[in-house]
Formats: structure tokens, sequence, C-alpha cells
């Protein structure tokens, strides 16, 4: 029988989550499993709210299966699901710190139930690296997407689709801890799997040319990551128009290309054509919208036109937050945004607050000792030296000296 109740993670778990999860535990394995429709009623709701970009929906209706799972024997691969689905739910809201004993619980069921090597233990260890990337934690990131690609090579063998999904997930953590040269290595395996397996021109191919591409722009190759992003945008616009919202990753990227090489004009015209095909369907992702708002918005800012930037920021705040409340890691973006806006217009009582505004929902959704609170804490101190308070200043950049401290000792001997 599963031992749920000796792993440390049902510490945190929600009042009356954890009696149930408890109380299945000690049945015996010939109990019946009652409930079973209900389980399966939530589940589905809780998939499509996760569909629907309801991903407090999803946590909510993920919570209502396993308390109606509470006499499920432990072994249920479905128990497993439950705490798997609820901790990317949590995950996907922002709500790292809630998400956390979830993803330990779902490894611990899995692993027992199926076996160390089976592709659903895989599943929950991609998810659990991605949640270590959002942490900021590079080590434990790479450990979880380095096992994972282990179990799929074993099982599905080398030159597998999901193979080249670990790799490429491998890459895009090597250059959030910035080894750009593991990480050229990683997207290009990702890739060339890609193109065996499926046709050249497919969409899926693009994506790969795209990670890539980002690879080789972080290691300065801008001639090699422009002659494939060209190549990508090609591909998206022989599956779906060349004016069509299939093009906006292709356009992104170039823009994003043309921003490090400061060739302002041609990285403003690519997004504006992204943020009209964003902005135009009726129901378009409120985070993607947004996220082209700021990336139109920095280049204006750049280019001295504040109060386009200004306007456009606003509005890229004000869609996080429909999206995701006020208490999201998302929204702490926008307000930094604004805030380097406002400093650099002169307004710095309202760059202080806003910045204030931005590291108290980081503290909050990620925890004191997270790495993106370090440019915060820093820009806060140097915005307080400015205004003659040294003192205040000093004791933020030691709170940033010491999460980066931390960071570096946690940092994979790569």
């Amino acid at each position: 029988m599963i031992s749920l109740f000796r792993t440390e993670a049902h510490a945190r778990l929600p009042a009356g989550v954890l009696a149930g999860v408890l109380a299945g535990a000690l049945l015996l394995p010939a109990a019946a499993l009652a409930g079973s429709a209900d389980v399966e009623n939530h589940m589905g709701s809780a998939v499509a709210a996760q569909l629907n970009g309801d991903f407090d929906g999803a946590s909510a209706s993920f919570e209502a299966a396993l308390k109606a799972a509470k006499d499920f024997n432990p072994g249920d691969p479905r128990l497993g699901d439950i705490f798997h689905g609820l901790a990317v739910a949590k995950r996907s809201a922002g709500k790292l710190k809630d998400a956390e004993p979830y993803f330990k619980l779902a490894l611990l069921v899995r692993e027992q139930g199926l076996g160390r090597m089976h592709l659903d233990v895989a599943a929950t260890l991609t998810e659990l690296a991605e949640y270590h990337r959002m942490r900021g934690q590079s080590s434990e990131a790479v450990d979880a997407a380095k096992r994972s690609l282990s179990i799929r090579e074993t099982v599905l063998g080398t030159e597998h689709m999901a193979v080249a999904a670990s790799q490429g997930q491998l890459a895009n953590i090597f250059m959030d801890g910035g080894d750009y040269q593991s990480a050229v290595g990683h997207a290009e395996r990702s890739l060339d799997l890609m193109e065996r397996a499926l046709n050249p021109d497919h969409p899926s191919v693009a994506q790969a040319i795209d990670r890539l591409a980002k690879a080789y722009r972080f290691t300065g190759r801008y001639g090699e990551a422009e002659a494939l992003l060209q190549r990508a945008l090609e591909i998206r616009e022989k599956a779906s128009g060349r004016y069509s919202l299939g093009v906006v990753p292709s356009l992104d990227s170039l823009a994003a290309l043309y921003l490090d090489q400061n060739r302002l004009g041609e990285a403003a015209a690519y997004l504006e054509e992204a943020l009209a095909f964003r902005a135009e369907p009726p129901g378009a992702p409120l985070p993607e919208v947004a996220e082209s708002l700021d990336s139109l918005a920095g280049v204006y800012r750049a280019q001295g036109r504040f109060d386009e930037a200004r306007k456009l920021f606003g509005e890229s705040l004000a869609l996080r937050r429909k999206a995701f409340g006020d208490a999201h890691p998302g929204v702490a973006v926008s307000l930094d945004q604004l805030s380097r806006l406002s400093h650099q217009e002169g307004r710095l009582q309202e760059a202080e607050s806003l910045l204030q505004q931005a590291l108290e929902i980081r503290e909050r959704a990620l925890g004191d000792g997270h790495p993106d609170l370090v440019q915060n804490l820093e820009s806060y101190a140097a915005l307080l030296r400015e205004t003659g308070r040294s003192n205040d200043a000093l004791r933020l950049e030691a709170r940033a000296r010491a999460i980066r401290t931390s960071q570096e000792a946690r940092r994979p001997a790569w």
C-alpha cells in the first residue's frame, strides 16, 4: 500500500483535502471505489477550465475531484492524475508555493504505483522541471528534466518526439540559467529529432527553430539566428498564410533579434503587426496580448515615444489583472515596465510606488529568495539612492546580493 501520509508534502495541503487523502490511504486494497462518476465529472471540468485559461477554476475542480476520491485505493492511478493536474493548475495560476506539495504527491503516487520508469512519471517530472524553472531553481530543474529525458529515451527510444520535447525543455532551462552553449547543444538535438520525425515544413519544426535561433541570439550568432527565423516564418506562412495569427511567434522572435541589434524601426514594425494579429480575434488570450503590448511599448520607450509607451503599458497591466488577478507575478512585470518609464520621465514618486507594489507581489507569490526579486530590489535601491535614502538602499542591495549568492550556490556544475 502506498504510504501517502509519510511524505512531508502533506503538511501543506488545504484542510479537508488532507483528511480525504489519509482516509483513502487507510483503506484496504479491496475497498469499493465509491464516487468514481463524481471524480470523472470534476476531472472533466478541470481540464475544460485549463483549456480556457481558467486555472483557479481548474484548481477548484481538481480539489473537488480529490475530495470525491477519498475512498479510492491509494494505488489508484487516478490519484496521481488528480495530484498532477492540481499541481500544474496551481503553478499556471502563479501560486507556486501551493503547487509544490501536489507535485511531490503526484511523483510519489506515480512512482510507487506505476514504477520509476513509467511515462506518467516522466510527465510529472517534466512539469516539475518547469515549476523549478519558474522558481529560479536551475539545479533542480535540470535534474527533473534529465530524469524525464532518461525515462523517455529508455521507454520510447532516442528518436521519439517526446525525447525531442525533453531536449527542448533542457535548452530552455539552460538558457534561463545563462549556460547558452549547453542550451545550443540541446536545442540543436531537439530540432534534428523534430526534422527527422516530421515533415521539415511542419509548424512544430518552426517552434524548434525558434528555440535554436534564440540560443544563437544569446551567443551573438545573429546572422545564423536571423536565417533560422526567416525559415520559421516561411513555414508558418505556408501553414496559415502571411496575414494570420499563426505567424505571430516568428514576428515576435524577429523583433527580439532586431532589438538586440538596436534595429528599433524594424523591431517596431514586426511588433505592431504581431499586436494587430493577437488583438483582433474575439477571445484572444489576454496574457499573450499583454506580452505584445509590453514588447511594443518597450520599443516606443527606447525611441522616446513616452506617451505611446505609457498607454500600451497601462493596457498590458489591465489585461494581466483581468487574466490573473492583482497578486500574480505577471502583474509585477507590467508594474516594473511602468516604473522604468516613470523613472525615465522623472516621475520618481510614482516609479517608487510601482516598484514597491511589484516587490510585494513577487515576495508573496514567489518567496523571499526568488531570483526574480533581484532586479526589483536593485532597481528600488537605485531609486532610493537617487532620492537620498542611502541606508534604505543598502538594505535592499544586501538582500539582492544574498539572493544572488544563494542562487550561485544552487547552480549546477555545468
